[in-house]
């Protein structure tokens, strides 16, 4: 059975936006077995976890275990259980191309911007670097969401009209902003991620993340 190394233990700052949380909602999407091992994280990471390197190099979770295969990177995995299962991604060539296309757009044009304004509010005054620049990362951000925003407006979902990976990847890079004032500004991509949370495979797997790091309910909405 496939096995996806996920957490068990979290500083609270970090209670819902950490990517196992993708890889996870994937399996269930994709109606995958598969069994779960927990890693403890401090706040420096999983520092005491000293056998994972020769699993993942970065020590990074999640991680996936299929029979042997192993496989990081949380993009990369939401590819592999689309591929896999034949689910959550069309079986053309361009349909497929276009799944690709959002899952970097998130990773690659979204996230990055994203994080810094995470680590922001989080440090505050305790880093004021990052503080400063807070205002440019979220200018980069609306030169990106005007043009989602309004895509969404016609669309449910960012490659049309079937839910992907590519929204998996998308939403779970939107959490990372879901505590800030700037998804205020766009209504249907936060209409967006309310949709795709309120999937059921997403609510069962975010239960099950609560449950395993022995938080109350809705401690990682």
């Amino acid at each position: 059975m496939l096995k996806v190394y996920v957490f068990k233990s979290l500083p609270p700052f970090l209670w819902g936006y950490t990517r196992d949380i993708r890889a996870m909602w994937a399996l269930e999407e994709c109606g995958i077995p598969y069994e779960t091992v927990g890693l403890d994280c401090g706040p420096n990471g999983l520092q005491d976890e000293t056998w994972f390197e020769e699993l993942n190099p970065f020590k990074q979770v999640p991680t996936v275990d299929d029979d042997g295969y192993v496989l990081t990177e949380s993009g990369a995995i939401l590819l592999y259980l689309a591929e896999k299962s034949g689910k959550l991604i069309p079986s053309d060539l361009q349909g497929r191309a276009q799944v690709y296309r959002w899952l970097i757009t998130s990773l690659n044009n979204i996230e990055p911007f994203a994080l810094p304004i995470f680590f922001a509010d989080l440090q505050g005054d305790s880093n004021p670097p990052m503080k400063a620049l807070r205002p440019w990362h979220v200018g980069i951000l609306d030169r990106f969401f005007p043009a989602i925003d309004q895509m969404l407006k016609t669309q449910p979902f960012v490659t049309g009209t079937e839910f992907t990976v590519a929204d998996i990847a998308l939403t779970g890079v939107l959490r990372e902003l879901r505590k800030t004032e700037i998804l205020r500004e766009y209504p249907n991509i936060e209409n967006y991620r309310h949709r795709c949370e309120e999937r059921p495979a997403f609510v069962k797997v975010l239960n099950a993340y609560e449950d395993r790091l022995g938080i109350a309910r809705g401690s990682a909405r």
